[in-house]
């Protein structure tokens, strides 16, 4: 048995093996997860498009996990989908707050998206954070106020999400599965 004697951070993240797993550094922990589902890559790809075409007219950069983004020591997430800002962006890491930061649920990793991520996210000044349901399907859209989101939106099926900040968009969540 190995003992640590300091949280996980960034290094040991980058030194995790590529084998379809997701790593990602929790609290000081790391945390594996196992490969996502076809209905989740799905609506990631999907909102990807969506969220890829819409950020760009304001000049924001998209990016798709597995990509870092270091918040401080001992917290690094990978989320599903980063909205940043150009300057944000090193070769390794997101380095400050992104705009918009989306989780799309899956049943091994739901409870942690939905309450400690929902934690750290805030903790970390990610501006806007959006649930992705495919099971139902449905999107919840949180606005970071103050230290904590508030829930500014949701939207189930066919019912159109559509947004000004942080750039105009339209989504409606039954149609991240098609």
């Amino acid at each position: 048995m190995a003992v640590v004697d300091r949280p996980f951070d960034l290094e040991n993240l980058l030194g995790t093996p590529d084998d379809g797993n997701r790593y990602e550094v929790l609290d000081g922990a790391l945390v594996v997860s196992p490969p996502p589902g076809t209905d989740h890559q799905t609506v990631v790809l999907e909102l990807a498009v969506l969220i890829r075409q819409a950020g760009r007219r304001v000049g924001l950069r998209t990016f798709v996990s597995p990509v870092a983004w270091r918040i401080g020591p001992g917290q690094v997430p990978e989320p599903d989908l980063l909205v940043v800002a150009p300057e944000a962006v090193t070769a390794q890491a997101i380095q400050r707050p992104p705009r918009l930061v989306v989780e799309v649920l899956s049943p091994s990793g739901r409870d942690r998206d939905l309450f400690e991520k929902r934690r750290i996210y805030a903790k970390g000044g990610a501006a806007f954070y959006w649930i992705v349901d495919p099971a139902e399907p449905g999107l919840t859209v949180l606005k970071l106020v103050g230290d904590q989101y508030q829930e500014e939106a949701r939207v189930r099926g066919d019912s159109a999400y559509v947004g000004e900040d942080p750039f105009p968009v339209r989504v409606v969540p039954a149609e991240l599965l098609s």
